[in-house]
């Protein structure tokens, strides 16, 4: 069972029932839920922050351990990337408030269109995509719950952030073979012409985190008319 759990012969994605793939999306109001009441309660702020963590060094203690190929071993998913950044990085810098967002809105669309390695199931990277994504969510959520800056992050940057690091994810999908940043197969685009995935691809996620950025803004002026009331 543990030989199939940790096993790098490559099969196909697991299929996943309306049931599961039901129950998964019921887990995101859940988390979000928790989050969001509970983004406050030091217990439950350092219960995501160890998940994420263990689940990080589970992962890539099994990817350095069986030396799988950098087309597939590097942490240059974006939410992977969310990861670490939300976990590691220091409340007080920009570029963790936009990988929060990013943490936000990765999640929530990999959880809602779930694309799992080729691995027969259970195995641990369905493990770790699941788990791996609601800490994320949930991590992502609290931080900016709790050190949300409104005037941290302006449009341009967000836009230059995102075309930049995916830029970056083309050339490294170039030298490595790999599918990072979901540059070379995007979800519900066919063809390999990188140029149109890059750009619709950046497109999509600068929209996202700019629309997710606004709903901070404004519950940020929220919460001050309240506090200044």
């Amino acid at each position: 069972m543990l030989k199939n759990f940790l096993t790098t012969h490559t099969t196909e994605p697991p299929l996943i029932s309306t049931f599961w793939h039901g129950l998964m999306l019921m887990f995101i109001l859940l988390f979000i839920y928790v989050a969001v009441k509970y983004h406050d309660n030091p217990y439950i702020v350092e219960t995501f922050k160890w998940i994420q963590i263990i689940q990080l060094v589970v992962l890539y203690t099994w990817y350095i351990g069986f030396r799988l190929p950098l087309a597939n071993s590097l942490p240059l998913y974006h939410c992977r990337l969310a990861m670490l950044a939300v976990v590691f990085l220091p409340d007080n810098w920009r570029i963790k408030q936009y990988f929060a967002l990013m943490g936000v809105s990765g999640a929530v669309f990999a959880l809602g269109y779930p694309v799992f390695d080729p691995y027969d199931f259970p195995h641990i990277t369905s493990f770790s995509f699941l788990i791996g994504h609601y800490a994320l969510l949930g991590n992502s959520l609290v931080y900016l719950m709790n050190s949300y800056d409104k005037k941290a992050l302006k449009k341009y940057q967000i836009l230059f952030y995102t075309f930049a690091l995916d830029l970056f994810l083309v050339g490294v999908n170039h030298l490595t073979g790999g599918n990072y940043g979901l540059m070379t197969h995007p979800p519900f685009i066919k063809g390999e012409n990188i140029l149109f995935n890059y750009l619709v691809v950046s497109t999509i996620l600068s929209v996202t985190l700019i629309l997710l950025d606004e709903i901070f803004k404004r519950r940020w002026k929220k919460k001050s008319k309240i506090i200044s009331n």
